[in-house]
């Protein structure tokens, strides 16, 4: 059996790959897109569905700060915030009360589409992380301020991430004509979890005393048996079985779609709530330090004589507190429970009655996470010059700024290929660092097209 330290490996590698997976929004309105049903069950597709591996693979980052936020020019070159010649006004005026990071990795390993009983049904298999991270306004100011403040409050500072693994059925049928109804049934697999807050993480650091409290709070969890080594309580205690399926769950997903053609020709809404689930953990570790301080209040006159030996052990004294501190036990290792972060979307598509090929469009979208939400506004201009080639536009304006996105899909008869993105880097630094903002996002997938287009 190995030793549960490796979870840290696990998360470390979590966080460089990947808030909830994503599908391209980009591709919400294009009738030759294979994979609408991810965004809306409901949509309708044009062909049959096959692919393996590479049919649907997107990666995203967000945040609500940039490069720019945190390096300011110096003659020729760039230099940090930390720097003195940066006004610590203008870099803490430019900051959000609380700095927002998210990443999020999809991709559909195999999916398969067909019609069926008068309707479209899918199966697939797909995995997915997310991963957020929230810093307060205060650990900045503490950077950059350093002496010149004597209290600082960092409480507030979370991270979260999961990963799991989805088996989806999916089936829409038109109900009545123009009103199609979808549903995506799916059965999840966890593969790890974990989610750290600090509720409490003060310093105060005056000409009396140098003090800090902090209380941290974790759950964490993997897809396997987890527990505690020779009645210990300590993170150092915790072994990991044999893997084994230990996190199971359901989710589920809605939509609708209503072609308006005899109220308004042309005008079609659509609606739908995806990832509305949760994944049932059966190891969930509760963990938690023990909310100690830490107080230094100088030498005593008793010490000051010999200063040298004196701060050798209040250095050893103040390391042995700050390790207790820090010291983080597990308080109990029982059943858990985490939900998806659910989704919604609104949709609105006009086709122009002079040339139906081209089309306006608006989607509305809202992510439901106390960390990692969002809410988006987006604008489309779709166009399909040849049967088998279409492409989007968009505008989004969204809870971490403005970003604009573009989608080209092929699909002759037979395959079905396209490449995109929801946020393109508008500005980068040399090493391509996006400046004004993190939103950064990419997806391509190849599938093969079966059957007649309907």
């Amino acid at each position: 059996m190995k030793k549960i330290k490796y979870i840290a490996l696990l998360l470390c590698t979590m966080f460089a790959l990947d808030g909830t997976a994503q599908t391209a929004k980009s591709a919400y309105f294009l009738d030759g897109a294979l994979y609408n049903y991810q965004l809306n069950p409901a949509m309708k597709a044009e062909r049959g569905l096959f692919s393996l591996a590479l049919g649907n693979f997107s990666v995203a980052t967000n945040g609500n700060v940039g490069i720019s936020d945190f390096l300011y020019p110096d003659g020729d070159h760039l230099t940090t915030f930390m720097n003195g010649k940066v006004d610590q006004d203008e870099f803490l005026g430019r900051l959000p009360q609380q700095v927002r990071l998210g990443m999020d990795f999809d991709e559909t390993l195999m999916a398969i589409g067909f019609r069926l009983l008068g309707g479209y049904t899918t199966l697939g298999l797909s995995v997915h992380a997310n991963t957020s991270l929230a810093l307060p306004k205060g650990f900045f100011e503490f950077a950059k301020k350093g002496l010149q403040d004597q209290h600082f409050n960092f409480s507030g500072i979370n991270m979260n991430t999961m990963s799991y693994a989805a088996a989806t059925l999916g089936y829409s049928r038109e109900l009545f004509d123009g009103f199609r109804l979808g549903v995506n049934l799916k059965y999840l697999m966890g593969i790890a979890y974990a989610d750290v807050t600090f509720d409490k993480f003060n310093i105060e650091l005056s000409e009396e005393r140098w003090y800090l409290e902090g209380h941290a709070q974790a759950q964490a969890a993997l897809g396997s048996e987890i527990f505690l080594d020779n009645n210990g309580n300590t993170v150092d205690d915790l072994q990991m079985g044999p893997f084994s399926p230990a996190a199971k769950g359901f989710a589920v997903d809605l939509g609708v779609v209503y072609d308006m053609k005899k109220l308004v020709p042309g005008l079609t809404l659509s609606a739908s709530l995806m990832d509305l689930g949760s994944i049932n953990w059966e190891y969930m570790m509760s963990i938690e330090n023990n909310g100690d301080n830490i107080c230094w209040e100088g030498l005593t006159d008793a010490t000051i004589k010999n200063v040298e030996d004196a701060m050798e052990d209040e250095l050893e004294n103040m390391g042995d507190k700050a390790e207790k501190v820090m010291e983080f036990k597990v308080n109990d290792i029982q059943s858990g429970t985490t939900k998806l972060d659910a989704t919604m979307y609104l949709g609105a598509e006009y086709n122009m009655p002079f040339y139906k090929p081209l089309s306006v469009a608006v989607l509305y979208g809202k992510r439901f996470s106390t960390y990692t939400g969002w809410d988006e506004v987006r604008g489309y201009v779709n166009i399909a010059p040849l049967k088998w080639i279409e492409a989007s536009a968009n505008v989004g304006y969204s809870t971490f700024g403005t970003s604009w996105g573009w989608m080209l899909n092929f699909h002759p008869a037979g395959i079905n290929f396209f490449v995109g993105s929801d946020y393109m880097l508008s500005k980068v630094t040399p090493q391509y660092l996006p400046v004004n903002n993190l939103n950064c996002h990419a997806t391509m997938g190849i599938s093969l097209a079966l059957g007649k287009r309907k």
